[in-house]
């Protein structure tokens, strides 16, 4: 699959990165249901192969796909995260969030706080195959719920979501 046009030509890179990606998940949901007839329905010792896409001849590949929600936040009255409301607003939020996306198939959550340049964002990372079904979905309901109660939060900006390859190396 080819990702070349998406990377280099894109002038709204944040949609265009999601309908890309969303085209390889579907073709990837499609691979997968197509090739289970290959899968030998005797008493064989079973092994699973993780669905890979790569990005043209970058050489870069991946199995994993993560959703990033982010925003920034308010510093506190000392200038610092340490006593920031809208940053424990945000951590609140997640809390209670965190077990409707650790249910998500495959889902693993991660959650990144910058002290510096006052960012908190969420990421939730499943591979290929299982991400499909949510990005489908338009990653609802949670995507937007989460997102709507983050904008309510008092000294919070620049609200963005995105949809990045996501690889342990």
């Amino acid at each position: 699959i080819d990702l070349t046009p998406w990377i280099s030509q894109s002038k709204n890179r944040s949609t265009a990165c999601t309908m890309k990606i969303q085209a390889i998940l579907s073709a990837a949901v499609a691979l997968v249901a197509s090739t289970e007839a290959f899968v030998p329905a005797t008493n064989s010792v079973s092994t699973t192969t993780q669905l890979r896409a790569e990005i043209g001849e970058t050489g870069i590949s991946f199995e994993n796909v993560a959703r990033e929600w982010r925003c920034k936040y308010s510093a506190g009255p000392s200038g610092g995260p340490g006593d920031s409301e809208s940053l424990k607003a945000c951590q609140s939020l997640l809390g209670e969030y965190l077990p409707k996306l650790k249910a998500l198939p495959g889902a693993q959550v991660t959650r990144q706080v910058c002290g510096g340049c006052l960012d908190f964002k969420v990421s939730i990372t499943q591979p290929l195959d299982e991400h499909g079904a949510w990005a489908e979905a338009n990653y609802d309901p949670l995507e937007s719920e989460f997102m709507e109660k983050l904008k309510a939060i008092d000294g919070t900006s620049l609200h963005e979501t995105q949809e990045i390859t996501f690889e342990a190396l």
